[in-house]
């Protein structure tokens, strides 16, 4: 099946899919295989291109979410979600993308079906990236330190999109070396993982300069913290509620060059992205 053709879809919409119960924004509603089969549905008849499946949340360590997700067992993670990636391939004939950073869960996701590895750990194990070169499927790399956490060490940069853009090519020459095809790898910048709020809007605000090289990128800012701690208003609004922030920073991707973006409101962001489509098409 693999993945729509850039020509048609010039931004894709991936739809995030947590089956989990400890996600930051929608934990817990669609640990249930069916729910979460029926969500998927709906995200695709919204408009999106991608079903994004995770069943280990990645909600990182810091002042806004205290201790962050606890690490699941692979077994735990392999419940969760083999049995939807494999459903929703089967019902919907979809294309999905497991969000993963361990091999024995992107394998038998793949030997169901994915097209697609999320590794938000940016090519940490050696196994994932030769599981990748192995089944030649599109790998994503993204940008983060450690498990994401928003420490002092994290997020000492000296100029963050410099060092994220140098920390992305390390992560694409260890994938290559392990004999991934440099055409199938996206990268994302990783906005709000080992990274403050200014940190995360930097790269926002500078991401033609990443999306200018010579990979696609994915953008996953939907209901981030980094959203709701710039919040006009000085509280912070919860995940539910950062609706604004999320088609911003969305509609500012896709004017600088994202090939796809990362959504849990598929419909609005699907039609957001539709409109800053049409605004690069009419550009002189």
């Amino acid at each position: 099946m693999g993945l729509p053709q850039a020509s048609r879809t010039p931004c894709q919409i991936w739809g995030v899919l947590n089956v989990t119960p400890d996600s930051f924004s929608d934990g817990g509603r669609f640990v249930d295989a069916g729910r979460a089969v029926d969500h998927a549905a709906r995200m695709l008849e919204d408009g999106a291109h991608v079903i994004d499946v995770g069943g280990e949340s990645t909600r990182p360590r810091g002042q806004t979410y205290g201790a962050g997700a606890a690490p699941v067992p692979v077994d735990e993670e392999l419940r969760r979600v083999v049995p939807v990636v494999e459903r929703i391939i089967r019902e919907l004939e979809a294309t999905v993308s497991v969000d993963t950073t361990t091999p024995e869960v992107a394998r038998a996701c793949l030997g169901v079906g994915a097209q697609i590895i999320n590794d938000v750990s940016g090519g940490a194990s050696s196994a994932l990236l030769q599981l990748a070169a192995k089944w030649k499927v599109d790998l994503v790399l993204m940008h983060n330190r450690g498990r994401g956490e928003v420490t002092a060490s994290n997020t000492a940069y000296g100029n963050v999109v410099d060092d994220v853009h140098a920390e992305l090519l390390e992560a694409v020459a260890r994938a290559t070396e392990q004999g991934v095809d440099p055409s199938r790898l996206w990268v994302d910048p990783g906005l709000g993982f080992a990274k403050t709020a200014e940190q995360s809007l930097a790269l926002l605000r500078e991401l033609a300069s990443l999306t200018n090289g010579p990979f696609p990128v994915l953008v996953g800012a939907s209901r981030k913290s980094f959203l709701a701690d710039l919040d006009a208003t000085g509280t912070p609004t919860p995940p539910l509620e950062r609706l604004g922030g999320s088609l911003a920073a969305l509609t500012h991707a896709v004017l600088a060059g994202a090939r796809a973006v990362r959504v849990h409101d598929v419909r609005e962001s699907a039609r957001a992205a539709r409109f800053a489509s049409r605004l690069l098409e009419s550009a002189p």
